[in-house]
């Protein structure tokens, strides 16, 4: 697990660093070449910095790559203003420009793709939103898989998985440390996200070392809170946090619990997910009339 978050998180850095460092040095004979590079570079940059997980890799980390964009840009601007915008050569324009047309052309059906599975809406409900005392952020949400791993799940298609990010802008203090007291959002306040009635409360299961998992409690420490014809499920709760009882009225911003990493949770976040009462399908959610996707923050 520690070797695949790795990997990936080497990939989404090390991958715009190459880009930025092509631009920095870019020498092409002509404008045109330039600004297709450029506009390559962008896209690539925006794509990644949609799917990447930056409360693991840093968000001042994003910010540093787009500020070396833009220095990178400047620096090679100077070299092409004066260039003419075609070649008489034709065969080497071609050879020049047909590469980076091509990938520029996936770059940006991808992130065409990714826009539209951050977009998509279907009817969403308003909540209040789940957490609080700290810098949130939205690790898995959106409507394709590569946004949200629950995306395939027909009752849990809009679940949305919560971190949280200190001030230095990371989840947590290494790459997957093993104590979940390590992570910023371990024991942070879980309130109702709506006013109703508590139809489902489980406490006692332990919170694990990431990365293991109780995938035979997949849950975890919950509470489901029944509102406005949803059932609303709040998972992977701390042990021993849970304050809610079977019956209860509660209100939204009434405390539940605490986050903890407890069930089929490999580290410590707090799952919501929402269905409608009588058919079981799938509700999306919106807080502070935002539909979270990946990387949204909520400051409570």
């Amino acid at each position: 697990m520690v070797v695949v978050v790795g990997f990936l998180l080497v990939l989404s850095i090390l991958l715009p660093l190459a880009f930025i460092w092509r631009l920095w040095r870019l020498n092409e004979p002509t404008r045109l070449g330039w600004l297709l590079t450029l506009a390559e570079t962008v896209v690539l940059l925006t794509l990644i910095g949609l799917l990447n997980r930056w409360d693991i890799a840093g968000f001042w980390t994003r910010a540093a790559l787009a500020a070396l964009a833009v220095a990178a840009s400047l620096v090679s601007l100077p070299r092409h203003w004066r260039r003419p915008w075609l070649s008489l050569d034709r065969g080497a324009l071609a050879r020049s420009l047909v590469p980076t047309v091509a990938s520029l052309f996936v770059f940006g059906a991808a992130l065409a793709y990714v826009a539209w599975g951050i977009g998509a809406q279907h009817d969403p409900r308003g909540l209040s939103f789940p957490l609080v005392g700290g810098r949130f952020v939205v690790a898995q949400g959106g409507g394709i898989g590569v946004l949200n791993h629950h995306s395939d799940h027909p009752a849990q298609r809009h679940a949305i998985d919560i971190t949280a990010i200190g001030d230095t802008g990371f989840r947590a203090f290494g790459l997957l440390p093993r104590d979940p007291a390590d992570y910023a959002i371990f024991g942070k306040t879980v309130v109702s996200p709506c006013e109703g009635e508590i139809v489902a409360a489980v406490d006692g299961l332990p919170d694990l070392p990431p990365p293991e998992a109780d995938r035979g409690n997949p849950a975890g420490n919950h509470v489901v809170v029944a509102c406005d014809g949803m059932r609303v499920e709040l998972a992977h709760l701390r042990k021993g946090s849970v304050t809610a009882l079977i019956g209860a009225r509660v209100l939204a911003g009434d405390p539940i619990g605490a986050v903890g990493n407890s069930g089929n949770s490999t580290e410590p976040h707090l799952h919501i997910h929402a269905v409608d009462a009588e058919s079981g399908k799938a509700v999306q959610l919106s807080f502070d009339g935002r539909v979270p996707s990946r990387n949204v923050q909520f400051v409570r």
